[in-house]
């Protein structure tokens, strides 16, 4: 009987970080590399995939081109295949729409032969100097493994009591044309996912609509380009480097950084507010979610004159973003995973979470990392990272000394 066949890479999860890593692998043929997610096919947050919606980085941060320009799988050969070069060349958009961002990571995952779909991972064990990974499709052995989960959307503790009228941004799209029907809507959250609702109930709700967050103002992402130096491995380096006691008050003070909203998307949410002009349409800042009813009754603490009031609402989405997780599939091997205070995973700098180098962890490492690990933009970077440690050499050139301004002490 042959040996067991023993993957040198098996990735969990296939969003847009494990299929960049998985385009890279393509390029590499002397490692042998599965891909698996439980969902039937690619589809990056299809409850948000608005008509209107754009992303957060520019087009040329696609899923490898910052790691291998020269790859087939760049965002400028997607275009020239489906023949839409000319067209972008002419509107030029330095922000592509979602869906098209989205329709761009389904073209590559046509052509890679490493993915496998509804595949569940039931558990990950240690098996020797392998690791033996269960799923709902069989068994497989692996040296290699590249957590790229992600993360899970984030709801507050207090009271949640998730239907058809309460429930988070990702199932906007799911429960939209149920929630028209309500005689009021209200939305609490800050960033971008928040607005972009927003502006989709503003094209089509007749009732009260209601947007409410915490934060001091609606704040916009911030493109400055020296504030864009932060998005770059210069930074990463100095984050990294700081006191553990000093990275949460760093990052508490980023949110402009990541969890803004777009420019464009505020100008146009003002000019249809002022268009409108509509008694029925209310926005507060300052205002923290603390209870929800049963009957759908909110209490707010407005935060700066520390008064709480009521609103009442017939539907409610809360758009309070994402938070890392680990998953139950690596119980039975936590022992080997360094773990934060928190219970999260503790990565090394080259985004290992264990001490062999043998796990490795993808848009999980925010607390060790900084603001940075969600950003599409650096997926390639940190893939290029990943994968130069698997094979114990350089490969992929990483760019070095990026930014004129200096982090931490002069030099």
């Amino acid at each position: 009987m042959p040996p067991e066949k023993v993957y040198d890479i098996i990735g969990i999860g296939i969003g847009p970080f494990n299929l960049g890593l998985a385009a890279l692998c393509y390029e590499l043929p002397e490692l042998n590399c599965l891909f698996i997610d439980q969902n039937e096919n690619f589809n990056w947050h299809p409850g948000m995939m608005l008509p209107s919606a754009r992303l957060q980085v520019p087009w040329y941060a696609d899923l490898v081109s910052l790691a291998s320009p020269c790859s087939k799988f760049i965002y400028m050969n997607y275009l020239h295949e489906k023949q839409k070069q000319f067209h972008f060349g002419i509107t030029d958009p330095s922000f592509i729409k979602r869906s098209r961002y989205n329709d761009y990571c389904r073209w590559v995952g046509e052509q890679l032969p490493s993915l496998q779909f509804s595949t569940t991972c039931i558990s990950i064990e240690k098996e020797n100097q392998f690791y033996r990974v269960k799923t709902n499709k069989g068994s497989y052995l692996t040296q290699k493994i590249i957590l790229g989960t992600g993360t899970v959307p984030f709801i507050p503790e207090f009271g949640q009591k998730a239907n058809e009228n309460i429930f988070h941004s990702c199932n906007y799209l799911f429960r939209k044309e149920t929630i028209l029907q309500r005689n009021a809507i209200t939305i609490v959250g800050s960033g971008q996912s928040a607005a972009e609702i927003f502006y989709d109930l503003l094209q089509s709700y007749k009732g009260k609509l209601n947007w409410f967050t915490r934060s001091a103002r609606f704040y916009p992402m911030d493109y400055s380009k020296l504030t864009l130096e932060m998005s770059t491995p210069d930074y990463i380096d100095y984050f990294f480097s700081l006191p553990e006691r000093k990275k949460q008050t760093v990052l508490k003070n980023q949110d402009a950084l990541y969890k803004g909203i777009n420019q464009c998307l505020i100008n146009d949410i003002y000019d249809m507010l002022d268009e409108l002009d509509s008694p029925n349409i209310n926005l507060q800042c300052n205002c923290e979610l603390k209870k929800i009813s049963d009957d759908l009754t909110l209490t707010f603490l407005h935060t700066e004159e520390e008064r709480t009031f009521l609103h009442e609402t017939s539907s409610l989405i809360l758009a309070t973003g994402y938070t890392a997780s680990v998953p139950d599939c690596i119980k039975p091997i936590r022992h080997h995973i360094q773990l934060t205070k928190d219970g999260l995973c503790k990565a090394h700098r080259n985004y290992s979470i264990d001490d062999n180098n043998s796990i490795f962890i993808q848009n999980g490492e925010q607390q060790t990392h900084g603001f940075n690990a969600s950003d599409l933009s650096l997926g390639p970077y940190r893939n290029a990272v990943i994968l130069n440690t698997i094979l114990g050499y350089e490969h992929y050139k990483i760019e070095k000394n990026i930014t004129f301004q200096t982090f931490g002490l002069p030099q």
